[in-house]
């Protein structure tokens, strides 16, 4: 009963509350709901710049952007209002000079102008006075009266900014205003000066400054000059290669000594160039070699035999042992800025190919023509090979005096086997290899004894072995590229072939990249065997020469 009498007095309340029941609402009959605001910001400074974005999708364009009532992006900053008609998902602003602390409020409004919930960001742009402030590392310079050269061996790049290029500009002795540009280069000549005077460089480097170790946006050109003070003409330097100049004639070491030096000739075992930079009128450059020079002697002591090879004119089937690197960056500068306009070069002999290329058309580098074979003399290349081993052993006669008759032989060996690896051998100095590029086949002419010298258990001893490697096993000391030996699998003599000359060709072509600078000659693959031999096995080389061609 008393559950009945509360539902009745709670229905009846609520009845005759019905007439206020909205009242509870006016107090916000009006209230502005206030447009969607960006979801986030973040900022890159540049140069007198900041780039600030506002959304986290991205950078999209406007009329993709839906923010609800939305309308417009405001910027605010430093007492300035920019407004702009559309919503962005990004903003660059520029204009900012000063070097201080930028606050950025950034918002929306609605066609009623009702903000949003304001974004902010403080950013310190990039400025002139931080430019001024930058430090450029320092170059090193390589002066001679006449000239210089300016470089960062270390790099430009640094903590403090990244390096993309150059240019620079001066005025020679002449008044003539000369420039050029670098890429990632940072090295450039600068000749014709006069000597014992200042000579003022104007450089703009191509610049992307770093603040905090991070990159500002832009990327800038930065102008300062460079002041060089040159030597006089009586000041001495140290040459690279003082041999080489003795040959050619310099006594005496000063850019007034070499200034009548319009010409130098270079051997092609030349370890550097650099001394050119110090010749102010040098128009030709011999790298041949010419009459000049005869290649260095590397002897041989083993076993109680002794050898010597080289001593001699280079021959075209020579190449220096590994490209010449030191001053071939001089020998560019110099036909860059066209003071040298005569270069006599032997194709693949010093690694220059590529850098003398683009002046082969004009002339200014004249290639050598090589001939399509090249014999190889005794004379500063033949070596017994007993120095090696006395398994080595032969018997050798050269010249031959009792050859068995041929069409044009030249340089004929006797060969007797006293050694189950009977072997001669012919080398190079350890300064040159064979040039493949150029000569990449090997002929031999072979005559090998009559079938009956082969029997009883010397069979093997019927072909022929070359073999081609940086040094003898014995001289490891003979070359600065270790070991890369090569060789074909012994070639046999058929018996149609035998007491009669016939000529093998090798193909050189795997060993191309090789620093190959000795043949083994084998006569038997190293078979084995006892020795000496029931009969004596005698062979005959001649004409072992390097080929163009097959």
């Amino acid at each position: 009963m008393k559950q009945i009498v509360f539902s009745f007095i709670f229905v009846a309340a609520l009845l005759c509350s019905c007439d206020g029941m909205y009242d509870n609402f006016k107090d916000y009959a009006g209230e502005v709901v206030y447009p969607a605001k960006f979801d986030t910001i973040t900022g890159r400074i540049g140069f007198e710049r900041v780039e600030i974005d506002l959304i986290k999708a991205g950078r999209i364009p406007s009329n993709q952007i839906k923010m609800g009532k939305a309308k417009k992006t405001v910027v605010e900053y430093d007492n300035k209002v920019v407004v702009i008609d559309s919503l962005v998902s990004w903003l660059n602003i520029t204009g900012l000079t000063d070097s201080k602390l930028y606050r950025f409020n950034v918002y929306t409004i609605d066609e009623y102008e009702n903000k949003s919930v304001p974004q902010e960001i403080a950013l310190i742009p990039y400025t002139s006075a931080d430019l001024d402030n930058l430090g450029i590392a320092s170059p090193r310079v390589m002066s001679s009266p006449s000239s210089a050269v300016v470089d960062w061996p270390n790099g430009i790049s640094s903590v403090l900014l990244n390096y993309y290029g150059l240019s620079y500009r001066y005025t020679d002795k002449d008044g003539e205003v000369r420039e050029g540009e670098r890429g990632a280069d940072n090295r450039f000549f600068v000749g014709n000066l006069e000597a014992g005077e200042p000579i003022s460089i104007e450089i703009e480097y191509k610049i992307i400054p770093k603040v905090n170790n991070t990159a500002i946006l832009d990327t800038i050109y930065f102008k300062k000059p460079l002041v060089i003070s040159l030597p006089t003409p009586s000041t001495p330097f140290s040459p690279s290669e003082r041999d080489v100049l003795l040959a050619n004639g310099v006594t005496s070491f000063t850019a007034n000594d070499v200034a009548g030096f319009t010409k130098l000739t270079y051997p092609m075992h030349a370890s550097s160039l650099q001394d050119i930079f110090y010749f102010s009128n040098l128009k030709e450059l011999d790298l041949t070699g010419g009459d000049l020079f005869v290649t260095p002697l590397l002897t041989y002591d083993g076993n109680g035999a002794h050898g010597e090879v080289g001593g001699v004119k280079w021959l075209p089937f020579m190449r220096k042992v590994s490209d010449l690197t030191d001053g071939q960056q001089t020998l560019l500068d110099l036909l860059e800025s066209g003071l040298i306009e005569k270069i006599r070069y032997v194709p693949n002999s010093m690694g220059l190919d590529n850098l003398l290329a683009p002046y082969v058309e004009s002339g200014i580098v004249e290639l050598v023509d090589l001939p399509a074979e090249v014999l190889i003399p005794q004379t500063g290349f033949f070596v017994d090979g007993l120095v090696q081993a006395t398994s080595f052993r032969m018997d050798i006669v050269c010249p031959a005096t009792d050859a068995p008759s041929g069409e044009n032989l030249q340089y004929v060996y006797k060969v007797t086997l006293r050694a189950s690896s009977a072997s001669f051998i012919l080398a190079l100095p350890k300064e040159y290899r064979f040039n493949i590029h150029e000569y990449p086949y090997l002929k031999i002419g072979v005559y090998a004894p009559a079938k009956s010298v082969f029997s009883g258990g010397y069979e093997a001893y019927q072909r022929v072995w070359p073999r081609f490697m940086n040094r003898l096993w014995a001289f490891s000391g003979n070359s600065d590229f270790g070991q890369e030996s090569w060789a074909p699998s012994p070639i046999p003599i058929s018996d149609a072939d035998l007491q009669k000359w016939t000529e093998i060709t090798v193909d050189l072509t795997s060993a191309l990249n090789r620093h190959n600078r000795v043949i083994v000659m084998n006569v038997g693959g190293e078979p084995g065997g006892a020795f000496p031999s029931p009969v004596d096995i005698t062979y005959y080389f001649a004409n072992i020469r390097f080929a163009k061609e097959r």
